[in-house]
């Protein structure tokens, strides 16, 4: 008896994943793209500011579309006019300068866009709000836990004291950029294209890069609730020891920004939908309800937010610290075939130097020469100290 319920059973799970049909949704592509703006205008000493334009990305498509031709102004409330010009070398940015003296806390600004298609698109004005002075950020000695692997991962934990005034803004946006140097293992000496090379003296030219990012988090913050404009110890980013960023040398500029409370609302709306992991029992996506109205046809949403920030910015320099990362660069001893191993999709096929004037049987990938073949560039940063 137990036996045949058995086989019952197995035959309804074949039943059942027998009816399972993958479901792909009719989108409108039309509808399904949408304009998006990205940018605010700020006081920080930048001489050029940008604005990007763009179209949302259709589920079926995975390239970005950038929205070119378009005019661009920002507009005060005294109802004085600054035109951006589209960058030649990144089309869809949008330039534009502001006089600092012309840049106040307390003032509004709204955007005002004309595409080629004749939509007039125009944010909300908004006004600059006052930011506190930003404290040095603190790091210190940590673990995370990795639950998936369930290992420990140390490294360094950096965090923020915020604190303003009664006249300064209670929200506020965080914003990082990291900037890191790393090396390569060798220097361009002996290459192979078909026919052996050798560079003398030794290139290192490309030995040193630096790669500067923004950290991707989005870190957001009200003291709306609190008793004071003030916050300790808010958390920022972690910094792995198992990777090579702290190895020989690393700086984090860290940008306080002010956030009127409706800006704020859009932020953490963003953050709470980024984070939030994909899970049959998630809660349902934030709406994301930008400042950004399209005057010719109501009806087109338009995505994204302009903002007149005030920024208060610091950076700080940590000197290099002992690190264990995986070795990015793995040298191949060729073997039977001899340099013929080579093939052209490698060259010029960089080989390993006998440090006597020779080269061995060693193939070294472009990694192993050159440092900003994964990232980064061998120009160093101005603000660079080391």
């Amino acid at each position: 008896m137990l036996r045949n319920k058995i086989i019952v059973f197995i035959l309804a799970l074949g039943f059942l994943s027998a009816c399972i049909k993958p479901y792909t949704p009719k989108i409108d592509t039309e509808t399904s793209s949408k304009i998006v703006v990205s940018g605010k205008l700020t006081n920080t000493d930048e001489y050029w500011q940008s604005i990007t334009l763009s179209k949302s990305i259709p589920l079926n498509e995975n390239i970005f579309e950038k929205l070119t031709g378009c005019e661009v102004s920002i507009w005060d409330e005294n109802g004085n006019e600054y035109k951006a010009f589209e960058s030649q070398s990144s089309p869809g940015i949008y330039m534009f300068h502001i006089d600092k003296e012309n840049i106040k806390v307390g003032t509004a600004y709204h955007i005002h866009i004309l595409t080629p298609d004749g939509d007039e698109l125009q944010s909300e004005p908004e006004i600059m709000t006052k930011v506190g002075e930003i404290k040095p950020p603190q790091y210190k000695i940590d673990s995370i836990y990795n639950g998936a692997y369930k290992y420990y991962t140390r490294g360094l934990q950096f965090f923020l004291d915020i604190e303003g005034d009664e006249t300064s803004s209670n929200y506020y946006l965080i914003e990082l950029v990291s900037t890191y140097e790393h090396h390569a293992s060798y220097p361009r000496e002996w290459y192979y294209d078909g026919v052996i090379h050798h560079i003398y003296p030794p290139d290192s030219s490309l030995m040193t890069c630096w790669t500067t990012a923004r950290v991707p988090e989005i870190m957001t913050l009200s003291t709306e609730n609190l008793s004071a404009n003030k916050f300790h110890n808010f958390s920022l980013h972690f910094v792995p020891l198992n990777r090579d960023y702290l190895t020989y040398g690393y700086s984090l500029l860290v940008r306080q920004v002010g956030l009127s409370r409706k800006a704020f609302i859009y932020w953490e709306s963003v953050r709470l939908n980024n984070n939030q992991n994909a899970s049959l029992y998630n809660k349902q996506p934030v709406d994301t309800q930008g400042n950004i109205k399209n005057l010719t046809h109501p009806e087109k949403e338009v995505l994204g937010f302009f903002s007149a920030s005030a920024i208060s910015e610091q950076r700080i320099f940590i000197d290099a610290m002992p690190t264990n990362p995986f070795p990015g660069c793995l040298p191949e001893v060729i073997e039977h075939g001899g340099l013929r191993d080579i093939g052209r999709e490698k060259y010029p096929g960089f080989l390993m130097s006998d440090y006597k004037g020779g080269f061995l049987l060693v193939y070294l990938s472009e990694q192993c020469v050159d440092c900003s073949s994964h990232s980064g560039t061998n120009v160093k940063p101005n603000f660079w100290p080391y």
